[in-house]
């Protein structure tokens, strides 16, 4: 019991460490100054990164339920 009591502690500090960087990546990439210009190649860049944190955030959501 010990065992599991021990991994589902580490799921749980894990999870909260990946959603935690998460929304620091999405914070992030909105504070940077290429963002909102549609004609830079960094723009594009920051566009994916964006989206996967995003998308992965909700993906995690949706596996919780």
């Amino acid at each position: 019991m010990i065992n599991l009591q021990s991994g589902l502690n580490k799921y749980v500090k894990l999870n909260g460490k990946v959603k935690a960087w998460l929304l620091e990546e999405i914070s992030d990439v909105r504070k940077n100054p290429f963002y909102e210009d549609d004609d830079s190649r960094e723009a594009g860049r920051l566009d994916g990164r964006i989206e996967c944190a995003e998308n992965l955030l909700e993906q995690i959501k949706s596996w919780e339920k």
